[in-house]
């Protein structure tokens, strides 16, 4: 089968303006990722108290929540709850894993799967991302996330 799809680039710009005793500070920056391929968005209900498989990334082939971490070039995750906060935990090939309170309508970006314990020793040694749950601590949330592929 011959596509008829191209791949594109896709963009992220991040704005930040704040004022402090009278003076206004304001930072943009943009990041793109050319040769983009796939691009998952969803949004997700987590259950209160219940965690759920939201990304895997063991996969070689693209699917449903399956992504291969070779290809991930940038993923966002929200919290969508604007009281409640929500663990999320990021296991690595490794079986290594690290949990971050993701308080009410905050972000966590990154830009690859490449990850390390403890002791970074100047490389990422082959270690990478393979699944990350969310957990819903006190209510339902809605969690949405966004993967590029390229």
């Amino acid at each position: 089968m011959a596509s008829t799809l191209q791949p594109s680039t896709f963009q992220v710009k991040i704005k930040e303006e704040h004022v402090i005793k009278n003076v206004k500070t304001l930072n943009e920056t943009i990041y793109r990722v050319a040769n983009v391929t796939n691009v998952d968005r969803r949004i997700v209900t987590c259950p209160e108290t219940t965690s759920i498989n939201l990304v895997d990334f063991n996969g070689l082939n693209p699917g449903a929540g399956t992504f291969p971490s070779s290809s991930v070039r940038y993923a966002r995750i929200t919290n969508l709850d604007n009281s409640a906060s929500l663990a999320v935990t990021f296991t690595d090939s490794n079986n290594f894993y690290w949990t971050q309170d993701l308080t009410p309508t905050a972000s966590l970006m990154w830009a690859s799967s490449k990850v390390t314990g403890s002791q970074f020793d100047g490389g990422f040694s082959g270690s990478s991302l393979t699944s990350i749950d969310v957990f819903a601590v006190s209510a339902s949330i809605d969690v949405e996330y966004v993967l590029v592929n390229a």
